[in-house]
């Protein structure tokens, strides 16, 4: 995608005179908002972690030892797939050293029915949860999920039109167990962050 810098839509005019004022408020609070995030510790969630004893480590590597445990059925097929492509396969060949164990639960509501009953529209809502061990003997629970994820969506499904209903339920189920595995990694990626610096696991 192309970008336009914003000098170019100012006049040739105008920008001599803006040489000379003074920043903008939005400017100013943006500016101090940045030192306030610096002043309080703020860093990014894939910075390198200084670890308790001193010693740095790389989270990405922290992410690919993690291992992705069976979940049942289809949808969690499809949820741990996305999750090995995020965690184990994101640098091949790292030694493993946690096991993540995932439950996913679907439920469905009726959103709508047609003059003769049939249903017109439905909602799906996924329910995630986590936890998170060591691979020593015995295993050490690193963290687990505090609230469950959920996520939900919803399709119409077409009259008479079986086809249509199944290929949009399976996008639907594609969708959510992307948005999953997407907040599941980002929520492993703090516990494993957070375990390192302070160098405990919980449990």
């Amino acid at each position: 995608m192309s970008s336009t810098s914003s000098s170019s839509l100012v006049p040739r005019d105008d920008r001599a005179g803006q040489a000379g004022r003074p920043p903008s408020r939005r400017a100013l609070l943006g500016v101090a908002g940045l030192l306030g995030l610096s002043g309080c510790g703020f860093r990014p969630l894939y910075a390198p972690i200084t670890a308790a004893d001193g010693s740095e480590s790389d989270l990405a590597t922290e992410l690919a030892a993690v291992r992705v445990g069976p979940i049942h059925e289809r949808s969690g097929q499809i949820l741990r797939r996305n999750l090995q492509r995020r965690l184990e396969d994101s640098q091949p060949g790292t030694p493993a050293r946690y096991m993540l164990n995932v439950q996913v639960v679907p439920g469905i509501e009726v959103l709508g029915y047609r003059r003769d009953g049939t249903i017109s529209r439905l909602r799906y809502i996924f329910t995630g949860t986590w936890d998170l061990a060591t691979l020593s003997v015995p295993p050490q629970t690193v963290a687990r999920s505090a609230i469950p994820y959920r996520t939900l969506d919803s399709f119409n499904i077409p009259d008479l039109q079986f086809f249509s209903a199944d290929s949009a339920r399976d996008a639907l189920e594609s969708r959510a167990m992307e948005q999953i595995s997407e907040e599941i990694t980002r929520q492993v990626a703090l516990a494993l962050r957070r375990q390192k610096e302070t160098g405990t696991a919980t449990g």
